[in-house]
């Protein structure tokens, strides 16, 4: 009777990913053809722990994808399809109640967007807490910043990456969601560059434009001042770490890369934002082949993202409409107030502010 009941549960599984798979859009990377599940697919799936430790291999070295400031990822495949699994840190499983749990998975996976993850389902068996994402298959941003990585990123790419995590983030904020570790390692890509923003599991739902004491967690280097000083988050937390990412896309730099001291990068490229010394930012494999125009508003972009008072920073909405220009080669005005101007032009200084 109990292998009949699992026979029945297994093909019931089963049903459930072919029927996903009949919803799948076309192919999202035109270089391995790997897809994601259709918007419309929003049917979330509670997994075992047996299934999600069975398809990556119990948690093996082999698949694991990356570490983030929740937990790690390890790649996995149920019925086939190739999904990412991650294993929550025990620290955020002991701080969530099982019906809080349950009630920020289920708004997550309400998030449908071309430029963020989707969440398939969830794990609650005991002490542990899983998240069961799509896979995205060209790894991480963090990856391919990296001075090992064997091709870098040209400069267009760095603009089409940066515009597209600012839409993910855009997106999230738009439905009172703070990301809380918006680093290089959560930006995923297909080989076509295009950006899935991933590791958002446990962020927080709030009420649009409030701010609230909470536990830090994610990567120190990447904290705003009021987050990591005094745990206050908010959208305008997820700004500025998105001003350090964009300084990583300018500089191909890590945080904490030897070559700016004991600084750190935020620390090193301050007193060049504000002299307005653009180019002594620029990453040196991009030297002959970046934008010079698109570099000088980027960096300026980049100043404004990173306001030590968070009321002085951009919002996403802002942000979003400015690389969009600076990607089609006009300027990027904002001004003192924090409104984006249109223009095609060069502007005076007295228009733009930065830290």
């Amino acid at each position: 009777m109990s292998h009949l009941r699992t026979q029945v549960k297994q093909e019931k599984q089963l049903m459930n990913i072919q029927e996903a798979h009949e919803t799948i859009a076309q192919p999202v990377c035109s270089v391995c053809n790997n897809t994601r599940p259709k918007f419309e697919c929003n049917k979330k799936r509670d997994f075992t722990y047996a299934e999600l430790y069975a398809s990556t291999q119990g948690f093996s070295p082999k698949n694991f994808l990356s570490e983030g400031g929740f937990g790690s990822v390890y790649k996995g495949t149920l019925y086939g399809q190739k999904v990412a699994v991650k294993l929550l840190k025990l620290m955020c499983a002991n701080h969530k109640g099982e019906k809080e749990f349950k009630s920020e998975v289920d708004a997550l996976s309400k998030a449908r967007h071309e430029n963020v993850v989707k969440l398939l389902g969830s794990c609650t068996e005991g002490n542990h807490r899983l998240l069961v994402y799509e896979y995205v298959c060209n790894g991480s941003l963090d990856q391919h910043l990296s001075q090992h990585s064997r091709k870098p990123l040209s400069w267009k790419d760095r603009v089409k990456v940066a515009i597209g995590a600012a839409e993910g983030l855009l997106y999230l904020h738009e439905n009172n969601i703070i990301h809380r570790d918006m680093t290089p390692n959560n930006i995923l890509l297909t080989h076509d560059y295009d950006v899935l923003l991933g590791d958002f599991g446990l962020a927080r739902t709030v009420l649009e434009d409030s701010s609230y004491s909470t536990d830090c967690v994610g990567n120190l280097t990447y904290m705003a001042p009021e987050y990591a000083e005094f745990g206050k988050v908010s959208t305008k937390t997820d700004v500025y770490s998105f001003g350090v990412v964009l300084l990583q896309l300018i500089t191909g730099m890590r945080t904490t890369d030897k070559r700016v001291g004991d600084k750190g990068l935020v620390g090193w490229a301050r007193p060049l934002l504000k002299d307005w010394k653009c180019q002594s930012l620029i990453d040196g494999r991009m030297i002959n082949s970046h934008d010079c125009h698109q570099l000088y508003w980027m960096s300026r972009l980049v100043g404004n993202c990173l306001q030590r008072d968070p009321q002085k920073r951009l919002n996403m909405n802002t942000v979003v409409r400015a690389l969009n220009q600076i990607g089609q080669g006009c300027s990027c005005i904002v001004r003192i107030d924090h409104t984006l101007a249109e223009s095609s032009h060069s502007i005076p200084k007295d228009d733009i502010r930065s830290s």
